[in-house]
């Protein structure tokens, strides 16, 4: 959040001739260029790098333009695995991160691979994962171009950046940007660098803060206007999850889908950016992952819809588990099932020194919800010092039916001193489902936060939290696991690098406590403290452990079955649990991540083995999967029908690529707690950027048809099933 133009910012050189993206750097403006001085990152910090790396960066009226010679000794080496884009499986890197607006909080990364894979992340929070929230979003993606070659020299990338695509402030024509480039070398194991950040941080390489200045003269990015509209077409076999008059059986409808719809994206200033969109739709999406629920609280799921991405870290405004904005609210109801969502706008950039965020969208009625206009506006304003911010936050969720949901918000992340944050945050909701005498009461509908961590991975350690939540509190589009709670948590550890004889990268040990008490009488809810160490190889790996104890005090309406099986009754419970995990190197073709976990749950016992491996047969193909056993033992005692149950939890995924603009990806999935079975097949043909065809399919099949649990006799094999065809096509205008 700087406000005049750093001493120590370097020129990028203007083109006054044209460059020709072919990945064959042998324009005459690249020689007048200073390559930049890049130094190695890791695996030792500016020790010797193993091969030489030439990296500039000029511009025109329209573009960004980034060259890399790679050089490469012994051109076997150079590691390409996949054409899949946003698929990373171990390549060698070519990476630029941008901070467009100098904030030194969020920036873009772009990189590709010696095959030309593009890949593209936005970054929020000075890459700094607060509150267990990464601030890398993988599903973000912009339109930018990428061309590669290989020769016996090593391996060459052109890439262009428009500044339409990234915005940008500027001052009497005069932009000034962060710049971070970086080169990973997958058979050697090392990272070079520029500028030189040490790693201190655990994303330390695309840390926006740590960004060299540069400026551009004379720019002001065109405007242009991209209309994108689609046209769908399919069929649709699903369970509405009603039952019939009778009630015995639920309700299956079939829908032949013929659709049109459309999103526009315009940049109103140069850092102001507009979305509009209408029948918005999100046919292409991959399906969640099925997730093994322990405990008695929800689980949250990623968000994955394209139209949630854009500079999503700004709407972030959570309290760790709690979150004023999840975004799958919108569009989906409480058991994840597709809502219309009529349409909408989005306006996201900057003012000045103040981030501006809006969304406002307005869905149709579905079974179990009424039309909805979900709403939310997010500022935040640099103070202080540039890695410092004050900000508001505010949602609505208004139905059809009367029922209304508003949350307002204000909070402050100030960096005191040179790693250490102050963090405040309080929100109240007002809700009309809340009875009238307790509606604008501030106690019990409020949620209160407090905290102060040290935000790196080396030396000395710590994060200290309280929150305190109302009874009545309920963000309408958030999330949330507990109510009328006070919750107190420390971590205190320390984190070193052993030098550059050792065969490990880095160690990390900490200890840390969780405790959520009931508001009223100060009863313990649930308790953990653990200790925790974290070890990486130079070359093999990462190893992590841990040891737990645990209570958990379940209230008298808080019995529940575990994985809907194994009654938990309501009483207090204190036991111990431990785990393992190792990930072998991702530079590897095949490789994996081994877990297990073994410890008393609750009054009973849970032993679990989980593998994740990884196979790059060729550029062209990867596999990977996930297969998690838990056994649970658990002793006979009253109202408990069952005392064992092996929970089997299951993901195969394949993707193939016949090229960078054909691809396909297979994705099957089993859970015998859910008791289902699933596939999702995508086959996607890019024309070009903005130029998309998909066709899915997706099946759900019930793997156990006894209906009893739901009060049926009988369910239907085939739980739904659908196949989509669905084009897109960006005019530029």
């Amino acid at each position: 959040m700087n406000n005049s133009y750093s001493q120590s910012a370097i020129e990028i050189q203007r083109l006054f001739e044209p460059i020709t993206l072919d990945g064959i750097i042998n324009e005459p403006v690249w020689d007048k260029i200073d390559p930049y001085r890049m130094i190695q990152y890791e695996p030792v910090f500016l020790g010797d790098m193993s091969e030489r790396t030439e990296i500039r960066a000029a511009y025109d009226d329209e573009y960004l333009y980034i060259s890399a010679k790679m050089f490469t000794q012994d051109p076997s080496t150079i590691t390409a695995n996949s054409l899949y884009r946003d698929r990373y499986s171990g390549d060698d890197v070519f990476a630029v991160i941008l901070d467009p607006f100098n904030d030194d909080q969020n920036g873009m990364r772009f990189f590709t691979t010696p095959a030309g894979t593009r890949f593209d992340q936005s970054i929020s929070n000075d890459a700094n994962t607060i509150g267990g929230n990464s601030p890398i979003n993988g599903s973000w993606n912009t339109h930018w171009d990428v061309e590669t070659t290989q020769t016996e020299e090593g391996w060459f990338a052109e890439m262009r950046i428009p500044f339409s695509s990234i915005g940008f402030q500027s001052k009497d024509g005069v932009a000034e940007m962060g710049l971070i480039v970086y080169r990973w070398l997958s058979y050697h194991n090392e990272r070079h660098i520029y500028p030189e950040i040490p790693p201190n941080w655990d994303e330390g390489k695309i840390k926006p803060s740590k960004a060299k200045d540069i400026i551009l003269n004379d720019v002001d990015a065109p405007r242009p206007i991209y209309f994108t509209p689609y046209a769908l077409s399919g069929f649709l076999h699903q369970n509405t999850n009603a039952l019939n008059e009778s009630g015995t059986s639920f309700i299956y409808e079939d829908d032949f889908k013929n659709e049109f719809g459309f999103d526009i994206k315009y940049n109103v200033t140069n850092n102001l950016t507009m979305d509009l969109t209408a029948n918005t739709d999100f046919a292409q999406v991959e399906n969640d992952e099925q997730q093994l629920n322990l405990t008695r609280f929800s689980i949250f799921y990623p968000e994955k819809r394209q139209f949630f991405q854009q500079r999503s870290g700004l709407f972030d405004f959570n309290y760790g588990d709690t979150r004023l904005f999840y975004s799958r609210k919108i569009g989906l109801d409480n058991s994840g099932n597709p809502v219309r969502i009529f349409g909408g706008a989005r306006l996201t950039g900057r003012v000045g020194d103040l981030d501006v965020g809006f969304l406002n969208l307005q869905t149709a009625s579905s079974q179990s919800l009424p039309s909805e206009n979900f709403g939310v506006l997010r500022l935040k304003k640099g103070i202080l010092n540039p890695s410092s911010y004050t900000g508001g936050i505010v949602t609505s969720r208004i139905g059809a039916d009367g029922t209304s949901n508003v949350v307002l918000g204000l909070d402050a992340d100030l960096n005191v001193y040179s790693d250490d944050y102050l963090t405040f945050r309080v929100s109240q909701s007002i809700d009309s489902n809340v009875p009238e005498t307790r509606r604008n009461s501030f106690s019990d509908n409020s949620i209160f936060r407090l905290a102060w961590e040290r935000r790196a991975s080396t030396g000395l350690l710590y994060r200290f939290f309280v929150n305190r939540t109302g009874q009545d509190f309920d963000p309408g589009i958030g999330f949330y696991k507990t109510i009328n709670t006070s919750d107190y948590f420390y971590r205190l550890g320390y984190g070193w690098r052993p030098g550059e004889n050792s065969v490990f990268n880095q160690h990390s040990f900490n200890v840390e406590s969780y405790n959520i008490f009931e508001n009223e009488t100060y009863d313990l809810r649930s308790r953990f403290i653990a200790f925790n160490w974290n070890s990486s190889f130079k070359n093999n790996g990462s190893l992590r452990s841990s040891i737990k104890h645990n209570q958990e005090h379940l209230l008298v309406t808080e019995a529940f079955d575990l994985a809907g099986q194994i009654y938990i009754p309501v009483s207090n419970y204190d036991f111990f649990e431990g785990s393992i995990s190792y990930s072998s190197p991702r530079t590897r073709r095949l490789m994996s991540r081994l877990t297990f976990e073994y410890g008393e749950l609750f009054d009973g016992t849970r032993t679990q083995y989980k593998i994740d491996p990884r196979w790059v047969a060729n550029l062209h193909l990867e596999i990977s999967g996930s297969y998690q056993l838990t056994m649970l033992r658990f002793p006979d005692t009253n109202m408990r029908e069952q005392t064992e149950f092996n929970a089997h939890v299951g993901q195969l995924k394949s993707e193939f690529a016949v090229n960078k603009k054909i691809s396909t990806s297979v994705f099957v999935q089993y859970s015998n707690v859910a008791n289902l079975a699933g596939a999702n097949f995508r086959f996607r043909y890019n024309f070009r950027e903005g130029q998309d065809l998909w066709i899915v399919f997706d099946q759900t099949l019930n793997t156990v048809l006894d209906g009893s649990r739901y009060g049926i006799a009988e369910l239907p094999r085939n739980e739904n099933r659908s196949i989509l065809i669905k084009y897109t096509h960006t005019f530029k205008m």
